[in-house]
């Protein structure tokens, strides 16, 4: 079995974190609260956390799979692991179909769906048949490359006067409801909830005990690049234009301008949202791909299940929506209630409680 160290897991967890969130506008129904929600949201993601590593520790190290066929029983958790994997595919599909719908919209509106989406899909079948180490690996290259173009787009903006601090206020002007309302579920669950895909990773880890720690510092790490990239989309826009804006950072980083030479640096938010992308969209897929191996005892036909499950997204991206407004009110009305919410939150703390009787029984027994 491939084997990653901390530092790879937490790059590819940090870049799987960003991935879509960086560039889309979360949390804005917030308005110029937004960055207190994405904060809320954040908390809440280190209480989920600790909840994933429990169940990791609880059941030998082993995968999801493995912890829901030891908490439900194995027909039960079976239908769950199942579930589950469904789940992951789905989310890769959508993640495959917001880059999409951001490179049509702003380099390539003159070329087919299908040759963007394609563009997309071998590379990631391609890292998910080299595997968890390969992965592992490229996100530590590229999380520099992410961080420096981070720095180099905050000089820029500062460069720019850009920047209009006004825009932040005031504070809390509808009081704290409207922040609550964002982060449960919404912030919650999309980007820091999305975590739980790595419980089909972490028995790849080489020593298990650094999950918590790993896990922990990337979401505090996330949180906080999240809320000043927010906060500088709000600061550069007005919480109007952000809100209204599709792709908030690619119109914000557009607004740059120095001299007659450097101007609409949105080539920045794209490389980001590519590089991105192509990890959630990665380890989603890869996961969905463990998943299904584990439950049907697949050992020596991965790299058929790989491809079959890469042509099985590409065409699902394809045709999952006919609209991507409709693709976006969907994404933030029905998947964080019908969809995270369950698989992030709900099952999780029914395994763990059943977890929890489990062993207080065996110990009353003893």
């Amino acid at each position: 079995m491939q084997k990653i160290n901390a530092g790879e897991l937490a790059a590819v967890m940090l870049i799987f974190e960003m991935g879509t969130s960086v560039v889309v506008g979360l949390g804005m129904q917030a308005k110029q609260d937004a960055p207190l929600a994405i904060l809320f949201g954040m908390a809440a993601g280190l209480l989920l956390f600790l909840i994933y590593d429990s169940l990791y520790r609880k059941h030998g190290y082993h995968s999801l799979v493995g912890w829901l066929k030891s908490g439900f029983g194995r027909p039960l958790g079976s239908l769950a692991a199942m579930l589950y994997m469904l789940y992951f595919f789905y989310i890769a599909a959508r993640d495959m179909r917001d880059f999409g719908a951001l490179l049509l919209s702003s380099i390539l509106p003159l070329t087919p769906m299908a040759v963007v989406l394609l563009v997309m899909v071998l590379p990631v079948i391609y890292a998910c048949l080299l595997g968890i180490e390969t992965i592992g690996r490229l996100g530590e290259l590229l999380l520099g490359v992410i961080a420096f173009l981070g720095v180099l787009s905050l000089f820029l903006l500062i460069a720019s006067n850009a920047i209009q601090w006004e825009n932040m206020l005031p504070p809390l002007e509808h009081g704290w409801k409207p922040v609550l309302q964002t982060a449960f579920p919404l912030t919650t669950t999309f980007p820091f909830g999305e975590l739980v895909v790595f419980t089909m990773l972490l028995p790849s880890l080489k020593h298990p005990r650094l999950a918590r720690k790993t896990g922990l510092t990337v979401i505090l790490i996330s949180g906080f690049a999240l809320s000043i990239i927010i906060t500088l989309n709000i600061s550069v826009l007005s919480p109007y234009g952000a809100e209204n804006a599709t792709f908030p950072l690619l119109r914000t980083l557009g607004k740059i301008r120095l001299g007659e030479f450097i101007e609409r640096m949105e080539v920045i938010a794209i490389v980001t949202l590519i590089i991105g992308d192509f990890f959630k969209i990665t380890v989603f897929l890869y996961a969905s791909m463990l998943g299904f191996a584990e439950l049907f005892h697949i050992r020596k036909r991965r790299r058929e299940l790989t491809l079959c499950l890469g042509l099985l997204l590409f065409l699902y991206s394809l045709v999952m929506t006919d609209s991507f407004m409709k693709h976006i009110e969907v994404g933030l009305k029905i998947v964080p209630l019908y969809l995270h919410l369950p698989f992030q939150v709900g099952l999780p703390l029914l395994l763990l409680a059943l977890t929890w009787v489990r062993g207080r029984v065996q110990a009353q027994g003893r």
